[in-house]
């Protein structure tokens, strides 16, 4: 067997490996006798009590290649089924024409007006729900664990050597440019998913660029309109500045006349209650003296004096209490005066103010018109920063989520090792042996292997009578092998590759190859040794070697 001209370059792993507890090598001849061994272990001997089951023979049995493709892309490995049994499919988001986005928003900036009118339209673009699409690339396998593991056994390859090699190679179905129409196809994807990444943070720049550059010029604006306005607020406060003073003055004049007025009425009032309030202190004196010479006489026993002492306290009394009546009413006047300054001083205020009002009329009306002029082109900025944080904001989640399915893309694959440039087709060796009754053919699928060396449980498990060799050989990989294995259900459900895999299987039978079979009984003379199989083990099978003989 030789590799075609325009071949792609292949790579073979290994179809066993020692594990860490095996010291002894595991030689091709050991091989041989071992699968030899497993497949006559599978083979249904035929029998039964009611129902006779015709008894298998083994077809053959051949050391065979699963074609698998790997390939480098950007900072990755991808790995592809070279038989295309699976396909990925990967979803990914989008949202819409961020190219026409993009137009609208630079046609949009060349006024002010025009990038108003841009975010005004433009506000919720990318607010909704971006849609759901999804590429489907015939046979990449996407799987996390298959391309770590396939990543672990791939480092073992070596370059074809196909004198060497005995193993028949199923052809891909899966060819190299059909690979790269796939890698082609995840390249676009990507390119267009970054683009539109790119474009929407190139956006988001033009974006602050464009609304800052119109915000500066409408603060240029108000300080414009600002500037102008000053000049005629000067010249109107110089014209208005006589008048309010002469209103102050006015206003001076009147509050002084005013003061002066409510002193003259005050004054009398403050007189009368100084002559009350020192009327009520002498009159609380008198009769506090009445009371106490009421008293003396009354300790005397002068009753008539101190009945007349009595009576005087008894007017002073009714005096005193005169006198408190008309102190409230004093006071009460006093109060009422200064009510009505205070009402007569609010109302000359007022009445200044208004006049002041009037006077600055003009004024007034120009701050007022400078004011809302400023005050519409401060709202303009406002809204303007505010629209555009929002749809920058919207802008950058949108960026985000389409970042977010660039990095699902670089999560396909491994890290691809230095030198690795050009598509390599690896094969995964497998034996699988193929057992005919009558018409019917079964496939039984031995998957690359971890050499065990006989154990403790390996014993005990041939003490109690099972079969000790089923040990011996451990898949490798988990999802390595439940690739190797799907075989079996590829050739019941395709009668096309069935057909191949016995032209295959028969071609590279290794019950046909020369020499084979005294390979296989220096093999399981050697599991023997080991203890892997047992005496009575090794003469049924050394038995069934001379009906395999071909």
């Amino acid at each position: 067997m030789s590799l075609r001209p325009n071949s792609p370059d292949q790579r073979f792993l290994p179809f066993c490996v020692l594990s860490e507890n095996r010291g002894a090598p595991f030689t091709p001849e050991l091989e041989a006798a071992t699968i030899f061994t497993l497949a006559e272990f599978e083979r249904a001997k035929g029998g039964g009590l009611i129902l006779k089951q015709p008894e298998e023979t083994v077809k053959f049995i051949a050391k065979l290649g699963y074609p698998v493709w790997v390939c480098p892309w950007l900072e990755i490995v991808l790995a592809f089924d070279g038989l295309n049994q699976t396909s990925s499919t990967l979803p990914y988001l989008s949202f819409q024409d961020v190219a026409s986005f993009v137009e609208n928003m630079r046609r949009g900036a060349r006024t002010l007006e025009t990038h108003e009118a841009f975010l005004n339209d433009h506000l919720n673009f990318f607010q909704g729900s971006p849609a759901e699409k999804e590429l489907v690339v015939n046979g990449l396998m996407k799987d996390t664990q298959f391309t770590s593991e396939l990543n672990l056994f791939r480092r073992a390859a070596e370059r074809a050597d196909m004198e060497a090699l005995e193993i028949g190679l199923i052809a891909p179905t899966l060819d190299e440019s059909a690979v790269t129409s796939g890698i082609s196809d995840l390249e676009n994807l990507r390119q267009t998913l970054q683009g539109d990444v790119d474009n929407l943070h190139r956006c988001i720049r033009f974006l602050h660029k464009t609304t800052q550059q119109y915000v500066k010029e409408l603060r240029g604006k108000a300080r414009d309109i600002k500037e102008e306005f000053s000049a005629k607020i000067q010249q109107e406060e110089k014209a208005v500045a006589p008048k309010v003073s002469q209103l102050k003055d006015d206003y001076d004049f009147r509050m002084n006349s005013m003061a002066k007025s409510y002193e003259k009425r005050r004054l009398p009032i403050l007189r009368a209650k100084a002559r009350l309030e020192k009327s009520r202190e002498h009159t609380g004196a008198r009769l506090e003296r009445y009371k106490l010479e009421a008293k003396a006489h009354a300790d005397k026993g002068h009753d008539a004096s101190e009945q007349k002492l009595k009576e005087k306290a008894s007017e002073t009394r009714k005096e005193l209490s005169e006198i408190e009546k008309q102190l409230k009413q004093t006071n009460k006047a006093l109060k009422d005066l200064e009510e009505l300054r205070s009402v007569e001083t609010f109302k000359l205020r007022e009445e200044l103010e208004e006049t002041i009002r009037e006077a600055r009329k003009n004024l007034l009306e120009l701050e007022a018109h400078r004011d809302a002029k400023i005050l519409i082109h401060n709202q303009e900025i406002e809204k303007l920063e505010a629209q555009t944080k929002t749809m920058c904001d919207n802008v950058s989640k949108a960026a985000e989520l389409l970042e977010a399915n660039v990095a699902q893309l670089k999560k396909l694959g491994v890290e691809k090792e230095l030198g690795l440039n050009g598509n390599l087709l690896y094969y995964i060796p497998f034996y699988v042996a193929c057992f005919q009754a009558e018409s019917k053919k079964r496939f039984v699928v031995i998957p690359p292997s971890v050499v065990n060396a006989v154990g403790v449980i390996t014993k005990l498990k041939g003490a109690l009578g099972m079969a000790k060799i089923t040990r011996l050989l451990a898949p490798h990989f988990k999802t390595v092998s439940s690739l190797v294995e799907s075989v079996q259900a590829l050739a019941e459900r395709n009668a096309a590759f069935e057909e191949e895999l016995i032209n295959l299987g028969v071609k590279n039978n290794i019950l046909a190859a020369k020499g084979m079979f005294g390979n296989i009984k220096e093999g399981l003379q050697s599991l023997n040794d080991e203890g892997w199989l047992s005496e009575k083990e090794l003469i049924d099978v050394l038995q069934r070697i001379g009906q395999n003989r071909i």
